[in-house]
């Protein structure tokens, strides 16, 4: 495991800086791979090369921490050319069209939620319940806020979307994780 991520499942660990901004950096690691969920604000130092990159949306504090030897860095497609104060979109970022990606024993499916921004996306892991949420959904019912260029309507179809999938385990892009009851 790398340095300074907290295991929260199976194979599956978390780094969570609540000092600032930064978002939370998910890593699922399994066979000598590693696929990690958001990059966080860039001041990380994850000290690994990930095989696989995704991220949830495109605010800086989830997406610039990414580094220019990143092999497979993947964002929703509504994401490039959107533009607002707090984006940016890694250079080698690629548009994400798969709908699952097996990793390892996990399989991932990948959920368009826009709201927060136009191509916010969750990323469910099936193997272990983990709902991997970014910016979309918080714990005690917060939700993201959509004056950074998000839509109120598209983020209430999101959550209700959400509300429906069976996940264990909400991994939120900041602050607590929590059980689904």
């Amino acid at each position: 495991m790398a340095s300074g991520f907290q295991r929260i499942a199976q194979h599956t660990f978390m780094l969570r800086v609540d000092e600032r901004v930064c978002g939370t950096v998910y890593l699922i690691e399994e066979d000598g791979k590693r696929l990690v969920v958001d990059s966080g604000d860039g001041r990380l130092k994850l000290g690994f090369v990930p095989d696989v990159c995704i991220l949830t949306h495109g605010h800086f504090d989830h997406t610039q921490g990414v580094r220019k030897d990143w092999p497979s860095v993947l964002l929703h497609p509504a994401e490039f050319g959107f533009e607002g104060l707090y984006v940016h979109i890694p250079a080698n970022a690629r548009p994400l069209h798969l709908k699952t990606l097996g990793f390892g024993s996990h399989q991932l499916e990948f959920l368009h939620t826009p709201g927060h921004t136009p191509g916010s996306i969750c990323i469910l892991d099936r193997k272990t319940g983990c709902l991997f949420s970014g910016d979309t959904k918080f714990a005690d019912g917060e939700v993201g806020r959509t004056d950074l260029g998000g839509n109120e309507d598209e983020l209430k179809k999101s959550l209700g979307m959400i509300e429906k999938m069976e996940y264990r385990l909400l991994c939120p892009g900041h602050g607590e994780l929590e059980l689904k009851e």
